[in-house]
């Protein structure tokens, strides 16, 4: 493949061709993983698998899981690419055969006659890796999960028993309410501006459907649940699929319209609250929660929209912040404050407190300049009790991916959990960083060292118990 051409191909976003398997005699340890951890860090994110005709930004990519296995105080890894319909018949015919996100393309007659995936739209499976309900699944908002086994083997779409509709997209973003194990979700269509909030419980049953009507399809990427609220942001940012047929540019930004924060009861009943405020765009919630008559969200600001169709337009590099939003219910009124000053994306919170009162927020985020492309080389720890922001920082040229809070099962307590990251560092490798989420100045407590190299992804999670 060339892929000199675009920007979200090189260095360590670049892909990786092979799937691996490394024992614990292959996985050099720095460091003492904790003997409590059983279970699995896995990330999803994009790899192109042949040579693309059209990438801005990384979501295109087919999507490819890596793990690390857990247990005893040591590890295994694998990766594997999630073996979705698309890349099959991409496989069939040895190239690319669909466009992207920004510019669909027809698929040729010949691919359609010899019986490959006709939808134009490409399911990549390349955004999130869940574990619910003992459903192990690769998600991507555009389509249907697909879903795994527990060694990353693909076994195909799920439709939680037939829940999901034809045409319905999944969000990759649910949260899990650790009080009912629910999941909290969404669909969307192509078809329609509709919103749909979609509660599964904690053994993936359908439980409940609650439609939210819009007048036109915005790009809704996240929601975040509270005690008796899901919370999404309706940013004047659009996507109109009919002009990504034709080869236009299918998003638009109209700030003039301003961005609607809208509060949906979770059982369903009541009138969902509707907040405006200036335009702005965010990409994911960190938590949110109530207190005093006020929802509380916090979450990553961004100015404006940040893709395009466009290549080298560096919209997708305006910074990213950590701030924290107060809803006042009875007044409609949005208070809206920058937390922090430091650039960061990915952010996550000790699950165990998801739509609960917490101290400690966790993201992706860097205290250097990026050139061609954006990255993170640090994880921030954002203390919402005293204000602080410390980083653990690995090094000036690493890339640091998503952090991912894991709780001490012996301990309650936000401080004694851990906190996990793949991380590349020229020179040094690619390894699994496992940092004590109460003392980020001593450091990673382990680094499991990987002998292939992780490219940078999107969103991952741990797997509490799930082995091989």
């Amino acid at each position: 493949m060339d892929l000199s051409a675009f920007p979200y191909l090189q260095g360590n976003y670049a892909p990786v061709s092979e799937e691996s398997d490394f024992g614990p005699d292959e996985l050099r340890v720095e460091g003492v993983i904790p003997e409590n951890l059983r279970g699995a860090f896995m990330r999803d994110g994009p790899n192109v698998a042949f040579q693309p005709n059209h990438y801005v930004y990384p979501l295109d990519g087919d999507g490819m899981i890596h793990a690390v296995y857990l247990k005893d105080g040591q590890a295994t890894y694998k990766n594997r690419w999630v073996e979705t319909s698309h890349l099959k018949t991409e496989r069939k015919f040895n190239r690319t055969l669909y466009g992207s996100v920004g510019k669909l393309l027809d698929v040729p007659r010949e691919v359609i006659e010899a019986g490959g995936e006709p939808n134009p739209v490409k399911n990549t499976a390349n955004t999130n890796v869940l574990y619910h309900g003992g459903k192990l699944l690769a998600m991507w908002e555009g389509g249907f999960p697909h879903l795994l086994n527990n060694d990353l083997s693909t076994v195909g779409l799920y439709d939680y028993d037939g829940a999901l509709k034809a045409g319905d997209a999944l969000t990759a973003h649910p949260k899990i309410c650790p009080d009912s194990g629910d999941l909290v979700s969404c669909t969307q269509r192509w078809d329609s501006a509709n919103y749909y909030v979609q509660i599964f419980d904690k053994h993936a049953r359908h439980k409940k459907t609650i439609p939210v009507q819009f007048d036109r399809k915005g790009i809704i990427h996240d929601l975040q649940i509270t005690q008796n609220y899901v919370v999404i942001f309706y940013a004047p940012a659009f996507h109109d699929v009919t002009k990504a047929m034709r080869g236009e540019d299918p998003f638009s930004w109209e700030p003039e319209k301003g961005t609607k924060i809208l509060a949906i009861p979770r059982d369903g009943s009541g009138n969902i609250i509707t907040f405006e405020t200036d335009a702005f765009f965010s990409w994911h919630f960190c938590n949110g929660f109530e207190r005093d008559g006020q929802i509380v969200i916090d979450y990553v600001w961004i100015n404006s929209m940040p893709f395009t169709q466009a290549q080298g337009t560096g919209v997708e590099k305006q910074p990213r912040r950590m701030y924290r939003m107060t809803l006042d219910k009875a007044t409609k009124t949005v208070t809206n404050e920058q937390f922090s000053d430091v650039f960061c994306e990915f952010s996550r919170v000790d699950e165990r407190l998801m739509g609960k009162q917490y101290r400690y927020g966790f993201a992706a985020s860097s205290n250097r300049d990026w050139g061609d492309a954006h990255g993170y080389n640090c994880t921030g720890r954002y203390d919402f009790n005293t204000g602080e922001t410390k980083l653990c920082d690995y090094g000036p040229e690493a890339n640091a991916g998503e952090p991912v809070y894991v709780p001490n099962p012996d301990s309650e307590r936000e401080e004694d959990g851990w906190v996990m990251c793949f991380v590349f560092n020229p020179g040094e490798g690619q390894y699994l960083s496992i940092v004590s989420a109460g003392d980020f100045d001593k450091g990673p407590v382990a680094k499991i060292y990987v002998p292939t190299r992780i490219p940078n992804g999107f969103h991952a999670n741990w797997m509490q118990g799930l082995t091989l």
